[in-house]
């Protein structure tokens, strides 16, 4: 099944800002703004439009701004989610370039989700999250056998963050589930 380049992105922006409108605010971005994340996803948005570069930039400047509140162990999660994420996400990128018989759901997404699943695993926080599969997923088209175009990049990078949040909140989920059902003494 193959989609066109930016629906995806668009699916995203669409549910994500359904979600803010109907109180999800602390479950999709814990401590960051609303007003802030919907500036910066207009702006990304509109980056698709532009040079190829220029949504990577965009969300570069946004990472780093989320950064820069962060303390230092969620920027070393951060760091160590980018490098992790952008590692399976290239290789994933060079193997299905390889040999196509490995494709699971989409070569160009496949990366992608695997490498919102680690950016989740290193740390729960969006600012962590955020920066991680940004730098990821700069990384894996920079090292990619095909880069993908604007969209098709901005596809990648939405794609990873949800994965990298819904995987936090079922996390989350879990472990509240997990301490209701314990056994009260």
């Amino acid at each position: 099944m193959t989609v066109n380049a930016g629906f995806t992105t668009a699916w995203v922006l669409a549910v994500a800002g359904i979600l803010l409108a109907t109180g999800w605010k602390r479950q999709l971005l814990d401590d960051v703004s609303a007003p802030l994340a919907v500036l910066a996803a207009a702006v990304l948005a509109a980056c698709g439009f532009g040079h190829t570069a220029a949504p990577k930039t965009a969300a570069l400047i946004c990472a780093c701004a989320l950064l820069r509140g962060a303390g230092a162990g969620e920027r070393l999660q951060a760091i160590f989610g980018a490098l992790s994420a952008g590692f399976v996400w290239s290789w994933l990128r060079k193997l299905y370039a390889e040999d196509p018989v490995f494709i699971i759901w989409d070569e160009r997404l496949d990366g992608a989700l695997a490498a919102g699943v680690l950016a989740a695993a290193a740390s729960g926080r969006f600012r962590a999250q955020f920066a991680a599969v940004t730098l990821a997923a700069i990384a894996a088209d920079r090292f990619a056998p095909a880069p993908a175009g604007a969209w098709g990049w901005l596809d990648g990078l939405t794609l990873s963050l949800l994965a990298a949040r819904t995987v936090t909140l079922l996390a989350r989920g879990g472990a509240s589930l997990a301490g209701r059902l314990r056994p009260q003494a």
